[in-house]
Parts: C-alpha cells; sequence; structure tokens
C-alpha cells in the first residue's frame, strides 16, 4: 500500500509486488493519456500532484487506472515521463 492522499484525505495506490503491477487508485488517470484526476473531484489537487510523484520511484510493468485502460507496455516509463512533464524537469 502506497499512501497517495489528495484525492481523498486517506487515498492509496496499490502495488502488487510478486505480479509488479501498480493500481494508481484516483491518483493518476489514463484518459486520452497519463493525466491528473480532475481537479474539481480533489480535496487538495496540490497534494494529488505531489504524492504522485512516489509512484514514479516505485519498481512495476504494469500501471492499473480506476480511469482509463492499463498501461502494460513501459508503464512506469510513461508515468514518469508524465510526471516530469508536470514538474518542469
Amino acid at each position: 500500500m502506497v499512501h497517495t492522499p489528495g484525492h481523498s484525505p486517506g487515498h492509496v495506490s496499490l502495488l502488487h509486488e510478486p505480479t509488479r503491477v501498480l493500481i494508481t487508485g484516483d491518483a493518476l488517470f489514463n484518459v486520452a493519456g497519463v493525466r491528473w484526476p480532475v481537479k474539481l473531484f480533489c480535496i487538495d489537487f496540490r497534494m494529488t500532484q505531489l504524492t504522485a510523484h512516489v509512484l514514479g520511484e516505485l519498481e512495476y510493468d504494469v500501471a492499473a487506472f480506476t480511469h482509463g485502460p492499463e498501461i502494460t507496455d513501459q508503464a512506469r516509463e510513461r508515468v514518469r515521463g508524465f510526471l516530469a512533464r508536470m514538474s518542469g524537469t
């Protein structure tokens, strides 16, 4: 379990290490590409942005989302790319 508050105070993402599958919950969406959740539906959107960065540090091969299809090809790299673009690095 990975604490990723912001969408809601106790929001978590889940990493199943044996299968290397990450479930982002509502920390990130994959609707027309990886993106932030809808700001209006976040308790603290800035915290959502800050805590989502931990997802780029985890080791996984598949990223599953509550909104949008899973990513099975270069999942970690695609999530990290989005996070890097959004932070300006």
